[in-house]
């Protein structure tokens, strides 16, 4: 099925690369929205221990821990579980339990499955549904492929994601990040961003993404590269059971159009949801039309037992 709207952003990403980080906050840090989304949640650092040692993840959960399948949210490679703050406030008023989640350093997608393996443990929760955007789309789906003989993962959101790293993939040079300066590791991160011509909200999500670099610590960075970097891939048959939406920007440059395309034939029964303008980050440039696309997948699940809504929330059909 595909879903198509119109926006009224007329913002065109040209191909130069954003390197420097800004000297004011941009204008989305300075918002109502995100200064009530800091002040109102409370930032969780919870520490796990799996077999490969401690991970401290931050968490952001809204909603009443009486749900027991929430909607929980991956953050992407270049940025905090800040970065899906609009997604939070606005599924939060409609009843839904969210939580939006920054993983550990890990090495690779295998350590950071198993340390989500035991954050849920840790909120004694056995099924969730996923959201993820680029990178964190692709962690989302290695979970669910890894739990596949005990499914945990009920249903998949995947934003401007990717299946396979191999359009990423930098050979050798994946293994100098482990060694690589924080400025550096920035600096190759913020090198893949786009420049947008003039102002508007796909030039603020840009702006706001760049402030988010600046707060990664170096080895999250630089163990969120090395998987990112390494060829790996996703098995498809494992997921083709879950509900899986596919939700992608027309005018993304972050993932090639080959990517997207080959998500969509790895998961040919997926609904396919599609963005006019919402450039690389459209959880934050066009969040209206995320959050419909959210609700009307989660929507599927109300009155059941694996419903992310509040029980006197749950929406009806009619």
């Amino acid at each position: 099925q595909h879903y198509f709207i119109q926006s009224n952003l007329s913002n065109v990403i040209s191909s130069s690369n954003v390197v420097e980080k800004m000297s004011e906050s941009s204008r989305l840090s300075l918002s109502p929205e995100y200064q009530s989304f800091k002040s109102s949640l409370t930032r969780q650092r919870i520490t796990v221990e799996d077999n490969s040692g401690e991970g401290v993840w931050t968490v952001y959960d809204t909603g009443p821990v009486s749900v027991r399948a929430p909607l929980i949210m991956i953050a992407p490679l270049c940025g905090t579980a800040q970065v899906y703050y609009k997604q939070v406030l606005a599924l939060s008023s409609k009843g839904v339990r969210v939580m939006s989640v920054e993983g550990p350093v890990c090495w690779s997608e295998g350590r950071w499955c198993s340390s989500f393996r035991h954050l849920l443990y840790h909120f004694n929760l056995d099924k969730v549904h996923l959201f993820g955007a680029g990178f964190g789309g692709y962690l989302a789906q290695k979970f669910t492929e890894i739990t596949f003989k005990n499914p945990m993962v009920i249903s998949l959101i995947l934003c401007n994601s990717f299946a396979d790293t191999n359009e990423f993939s930098k050979g050798n040079m994946s293994s100098l990040f482990y060694m690589m300066p924080a400025f550096a590791l920035k600096r190759h991160v913020l090198a893949t961003f786009p420049t947008v011509s003039d102002t508007g909200h796909i030039a603020e999500s840009v702006d706001f993404m760049v402030e988010q670099v600046e707060l990664i610590e170096r080895r999250t960075l630089a163990s969120r590269l090395v998987i990112e970097t390494t060829r790996n891939y996703v098995e498809p048959q494992r997921l083709r059971s879950q509900p899986i939406t596919i939700i992608e920007a027309f005018d993304s440059p972050g993932v090639s159009q080959k990517s997207l395309d080959d998500l969509q034939k790895c998961y040919p029964e997926a609904k396919r949801a599609q963005i006019k303008h919402g450039g690389v980050f459209p959880y934050l440039s066009a969040a209206h039309e995320v959050n419909i696309y959210i609700l009307i997948h989660l929507q599927n699940f109300a009155n059941t037992k694996h419903s992310p809504y509040q029980k006197e929330s749950e929406p009806t059909t009619e």
